[in-house]
């Protein structure tokens, strides 16, 4: 049985359970009647306060224990963190729970792919400190480049791709890799010593997406004057951490991060179309201004 498997039935057996929380013995009950998880076996209580620890390791999310006057209860903790994967993960296993409840609804339910073969394994190399080997084909490349003794150091999900950030050999820069062009991954027996001061958070602290540098470009204020209906959308879910919105009218409104503008920011503003004009800094707004005027020779050609 796959052990992610078992820790997404745990979150899902406890989510069930609501604010509430299950018993340790209503959790067992759960497990040995399940045909898929327990096969029958028994779910002790050292099995799941395993899980449990796992769970709050790879995921962050914690299921914490309270008494209600007569006996321990369990629950998933309400920290405040809303970590990208945790929110994202707790959504998945929703679905996944809706999807299996009712299999009437499952034709009216559209669901996003993205490929996560090598995540069970990649899962696996972090909680073990466990190096990787594997073939990795860019976009850019006819041909593959084999890593090994690859020391996985965190996961990152960016437009319904996941990302393994590590380093190579004896190169202390961190390197990121698509997991979705990755072949022939497997583990190895040689393990590595985390680093006690890696935070992938602060790592990415001021990008958009997964791109920490592009050609040394700084973090500065982007100035993003938007309709205000496309407001709408930056309110229920900012561009950036630091998106504050500085102005707001009937007819549209201004935000400002501080951002590393990167290609793939660039990107995501060209995607708004008109709904989003540029105020500052001047150079990126000459280079959306460069990019239209690009755009708008192909339609005349």
């Amino acid at each position: 049985m796959n052990p992610l498997k078992k820790y997404i039935w745990l979150v899902d057996t406890v989510m069930r359970a609501g604010e509430k929380g299950a018993t340790l013995s209503q959790i067992s009950n759960a497990y040995v009647y399940d045909d898929e998880i327990g096969s029958g076996g028994e779910y002790n209580q050292r099995s799941f306060h395993r899980h449990r620890k796992e769970v709050k390791d790879l995921f962050g999310i914690e299921i914490e224990c309270y008494s209600d006057g007569s006996q321990f209860r369990y629950r998933v903790a309400d920290s405040g963190r809303e970590e990208y994967f945790k929110r994202w993960l707790l959504d998945s296993i929703a679905v996944n729970r809706v999807l299996g409840d009712s299999k009437e609804v499952a034709p009216y339910i559209a669901v996003e792919e993205t490929r996560s073969e090598p995540l069970p394994t990649v899962l696996q190399a972090l909680k073990q400190r466990q190096m990787l080997q594997f073939d990795y084909k860019p976009f850019w490349s006819d041909s593959a480049t084999h890593y090994f003794n690859f020391q996985p150091h965190a996961l990152k999900m960016f437009e319904r791709r996941w990302y393994l950030i590590g380093r190579y050999k004896e190169d202390m820069r961190h390197i990121i890799l698509a997991l979705d062009r990755m072949s022939a991954l497997e583990l190895q027996d040689e393990t590595y010593e985390r680093d006690p001061e890696f935070d992938v958070e602060e790592m990415f602290r001021d990008s958009y997406g997964i791109i920490l540098k592009d050609n040394e470009i700084a973090v500065e204020e982007v100035w993003l004057k938007v309709t205000s209906y496309q407001a709408n959308y930056l309110r229920s879910l900012p561009l950036h951490h630091s998106q504050t919105e500085v102005k707001q009218t009937d007819e549209f409104s201004v935000f400002c991060l501080r951002v590393r503008p990167t290609l793939d920011f660039f990107q995501k503003l060209l995607s708004l179309g008109n709904q989003l004009e540029v105020r500052k800094p001047e150079w990126l707004r000459e280079k959306m201004k460069e990019e239209v005027h690009k755009m708008m020779a192909k339609y005349d050609e």
